[in-house]
């Protein structure tokens, strides 16, 4: 299948996330030391988020449910100046955001590699746990063009036989894992609330690998990420039409 560039890909959110063995206590210096390294390129105002862990037991539920919470770390955010590059910062895990316009694959894979480069040289991480591509497309579409769901998407929901009507709202999802590597797909596809006249889906497409008993060598994690790419501009391709490929201009 063709690797096609689009000059309006309907990108709304991108992101790639290491998730690492914790081999050492978290200094909380550490953040800013990776901050230092890559703040030419991140000059807003940082942020930083407290994780929250929930536990939930399984019995008999409570009149009055309280689940109980525990703070699970922190997370400090280093924004572009605008706001639409990212990138995330905890004792455990490295995540890469870019929201629209999408700069294109090269460009956040540069960034990608030096914020990774950067975590390793701080953290002395040796490990990886999970590494993770998700790409978030909103696809716009004006009511009056669309007639069935089947002439810009290849997979959708149908009613029941003996069932008439229209469908008013939909979650079509599914979760799967590579037969040649265990590699786990996740595809989402819904529809998206919008303006009167306009009729929006949003299409979820996140690609995982794992490494539970084995965790991945640091210096590997680059070739699995150029592999769960691939397969997550496949699978775009795949579930899309040429009517859809039309509304996002393509360039090649």
């Amino acid at each position: 299948m063709p690797h096609r560039q689009y000059q309006s890909p309907p990108i709304e959110e991108a992101v790639c996330e290491f998730r690492f063995v914790p081999e050492q206590a978290w200094n909380i210096a550490m953040p800013w030391l990776i901050y230092n390294e890559i703040k030419g390129d991140y000059t807003g105002t940082p942020e930083q988020q407290n994780l929250i862990q929930l536990g939930i037991s399984i019995g008999q539920a409570p009149k009055n449910p309280d689940f109980p919470t525990k703070q699970d770390g922190s997370r400090v955010i280093f924004k572009s100046e605008n706001d639409k590059k990212l990138v995330g910062v905890s004792s455990e895990s490295l995540s890469i955001h870019t929201l629209p316009p999408y700069e294109g694959w090269e460009e956040f894979k540069q960034r990608i590699d030096k914020s990774y480069q950067t975590y390793l040289a701080v953290t002395h991480a040796s490990a990886i746990k999970s590494i993770a591509i998700r790409y978030i497309n909103k696809i716009s579409v004006s009511t009056d063009k669309i007639n069935n769901l089947n002439d810009y998407f290849t997979v959708y929901p149908v009613l029941p036989n003996g069932v008439s009507g229209k469908i008013s709202g939909f979650v079509y999802r599914t979760r799967s894992i590579y037969e040649d590597i265990p590699i786990i797909l996740t595809v989402t596809l819904s529809d998206f609330p919008v303006p009167v006249g306009q009729t929006a889906f949003l299409l979820d497409l996140e690609v995982i690998q794992e490494w539970i008993e084995n965790p991945l060598d640091v210096n590997d994690a680059l070739d699995v990420l150029n592999e769960l790419k691939n397969r997550e501009t496949h699978v775009f391709e795949s579930l899309i039409t040429d009517r859809t490929r039309e509304l996002f201009n393509v360039v090649k």
